[in-house]
């Protein structure tokens, strides 16, 4: 269960960074770090696929949706991503692996700067730019066609001769360091919100509703390669292809080079990360890929990127900087964790001026005082990460960090384990950073899923005393008036709106919503299935809940103390009042659920359903009586296929498994759940 969980989480995390990266132009992490989270994905889907891997993974997919506003365009082509590598040891991997699939065949491979930018798709039709979309989900992508019109190094019309009917020319979106500097001092000037980094800069400019000339003006476009392309051209390899490209009028870099060694290609490597500085834009490695097209078109593609070619990615960057004091936060379940305050740093685009210490037992190890040097490094974790203190810069005037024995909000006695790992604030409720924290989260969509209800706004709520436990947020319409004249009348309406809407709760949800510590979804699922009602769980003894399977020691033993304690009995039963929670019974809106072709029967889902969500289609399977397995085996009876299924569908098909297309799995749901 802890490596399934680990999956999962890691697989949300980044489905979360890919969205606001590709649709957002946010970079709330660094793309080393993103992709390490990605590597580290790979290599836990690799060791355990038997029983974790699914199609819906990142490490399966491309980029992420679009936003909401802008019309969305499908490219003719699929446009793929890249897969990565980090250091020279697995780029002589991918390297042997091409060498040896084709023995003793000549090979030479085209090597071009990866620019730091918005990769766009431009489709030509005789020779006219009629659309340019972004990548999106590598199917679908956003229509930027109105702005792109305006960027200068993109021509409306190819020039030249042999044009062909219709093209693909893939490319970068990019800004100049130096023009990214003169916006910047433009918005600081005009009290506007500044772009973090040259990348962010360039996607907020192309994908902004309202068009403003002098600022897409700023935006520059170089073509690294191509969707559709005429089969019948004479070019036989990516380079060729390129120079045609260029010759109708498509910018290419001037740094792209034909290498054959891999020794050439770590060489040119080298060299363009020695001059990255020196550069008026930003890159963040090399892409190397086949540069003849037969031997592209052999070697093929995988879901999400081909394996004709490689990005080979710079190296993580460090910087040094001073703590300058060290705050306690404390978390949802108590929990103390200790953040140091440094001085705000600039790395990989973002500004650092909060690190997390994770805990106590890390201070000490690192031997960390407040006033030391010390060095920050992103790479890998979710947040930056203090790697070393530069000790010989220690000067006298350090302060040790001591382990607070209050908390630091409502003044209580802290408890701590041996090691102190954890140190915590045992004063739940009354605590109000907890009730805050907890508040926000039983409102969330792990919760209740309530619309505007997230930790700002619980945040002034509880401080302006509206809120002061979970119950009043079932009456907050009482106080509406007044709360309007923080919020606005209009978002309160929402709010009070989306509240009567969660009133009725699965019991699973509910386990899940009230935060308790090693209780997820997942666990929450198990617990209800065999307990049925909220009356039959708080009547339970601890060996009961031990006795599940799937449910260990300390996720039984936390439930059964809160269960327990006597402040959550009355939070639980004032909850009761205000909430209409289900028993237990996945079934209880399908008519005649024992004659539906799913009742009890073990039914797999690989691609993805143009009607539903996996999400949605799992539970509708579920509500039919079936079982969803995570894999095909010999004991599966269905599987449902949408569109780009796996290898799912080809085990299926070597056990004779039953197969249901998109359009039979629909009028099973028609039939017998009336949607």
């Amino acid at each position: 269960m802890f490596i399934k969980d680990c999956i999962l989480k890691l697989q949300e995390k980044i489905r979360y960074y890919g969205y606001l990266y590709y649709s957002l132009g946010i970079s709330k992490i660094s793309d080393h770090q993103y992709d390490f989270l990605m590597e580290r994905l790979r290599y836990l889907e690799k060791k355990y696929k038997s029983f974790f891997i699914n199609k819906n993974s990142p490490t399966l997919t491309i980029g992420a949706p679009g936003i909401i506003g802008l019309k969305k365009c499908k490219h003719i082509t699929s446009m793929l991503s890249l897969e990565h590598v980090f250091n020279v040891n697995d780029y002589l991997k991918f390297d042997k692996k091409i060498r040896n699939y084709f023995k003793n065949k000549d090979l030479s491979f085209c090597c071009e700067l990866k620019i730091d930018g918005l990769a766009v798709n431009l489709i030509y039709k005789k020779g006219i730019l009629i659309n340019a979309v972004t990548r999106g989900d590598g199917t679908i992508g956003e229509d930027v066609t109105n702005t792109v019109r305006m960027i200068s190094s993109i021509p409306l019309k190819l020039n030249g001769t042999n044009i062909p009917s219709k093209l693909e020319a893939r490319g970068e979106i990019f800004i100049l360091k130096s023009d990214f500097a003169k916006l910047n001092y433009e918005s600081i000037r005009n009290h506007k919100k500044t772009f973090s980094n040259t990348r962010n800069a360039a996607s907020g400019l192309l994908r902004q509703k309202k068009i403003q000339k002098n600022s897409v003006k700023n935006l520059m476009f170089c073509c690294y390669g191509y969707g559709y392309y005429p089969r019948y051209t004479k070019f036989i390899n990516h380079y060729d292809r390129l120079k045609q490209l260029h010759y109708w009028g498509l910018p290419i870099s001037g740094y792209t080079s034909i290498l054959k060694s891999c020794n050439d290609v770590v060489d040119f490597f080298n060299r363009i990360q020695s001059i990255r500085n020196f550069l008026d834009f930003d890159i963040d490695g090399i892409v190397i890929k086949v540069n003849s097209i037969i031997l592209q078109n052999e070697l093929g593609c995988m879901s999400r990127a081909p394996r004709w070619a490689v990005a080979f990615k710079f190296f993580d960057q460090e910087k040094s900087t001073k703590v300058l004091k060290v705050m306690f936060q404390v978390g949802r379940t108590g929990v103390i964790t200790p953040i140091a305050k440094v001085s705000p740093v600039f790395i990989s685009g973002v500004i650092i001026k909060n690190v997390s210490l994770h805990n106590f037992r890390t201070i000490k190890k690192l031997d960390l005082c407040i006033g030391d040097i010390v060095t920050i490094k992103r790479s890998g974790d979710v947040i930056p990460k203090i790697t070393n203190v530069i000790k010989h810069c220690r000067s006298n005037d350090v302060k040790e960090i001591k382990i607070p024995i209050l908390c630091p909000i409502c003044k209580s006695n802290l408890n701590s384990d041996s090691k102190f790992i954890k140190v915590r604030c045992m004063n739940g409720l009354k605590c109000i950073e907890q009730l805050k924290k907890l508040l926000s989260y039983f409102c969330s969509n792990k919760g209740l899923n309530i619309y505007g209800l997230g930790y700002k706004t619980i945040s002034k709520l509880v401080d302006n005393n509206y809120v002061k436990n979970f119950s009043d947020i079932f009456n907050l319409s009482i106080n509406s008036l007044s709360i309007s004249k923080i919020f606005g009348k209009r978002i309160v309406d929402k709010i009070i709106c989306s509240i009567n809407q969660s009133r009725k709760i699965s019991f699973s949800k509910f386990l899940c919503a009230l935060g308790i510590q090693e209780l997820g979804f997942t666990k929450s699922d198990i617990i209800s299935k065999n307990f049925l009602s909220l009356e039959n769980l708080m009547n339970v003894k601890l060996e009961d809940i031990c006795s599940l399977k799937g449910i260990g020691f300390k996720t039984a033993n936390n439930l059964f103390q809160f269960l327990n304690h006597q402040s959550n009995k009355e939070v639980i039963f004032s909850l009761s009042k205000n909430l209409n929670i289900s028993l237990y019974n996945e079934f209880s809106h399908c008519k005649n659920v024992n004659h539906t072709p799913f009742f009890q029967k073990r039914v797999a889902v690989s691609g993805t359903l143009n009607a539903y969500s996996r999400i949605k289609t799992i539970n509708l399977i579920k509500k039919m009586g079936g079982h969803v397995t995570s894999n095909v085996s010999k004991n599966t009876d269905y599987i449902v296929i949408g569109k780009n299924p796996g290898s799912k569908l080809l085990k299926s098909k070597e056990m004779n498994v039953r197969i249901l297309l998109e359009n039979s799995f629909l009028k099973i749901v028609r039939e017998y759940l009336n949607l």
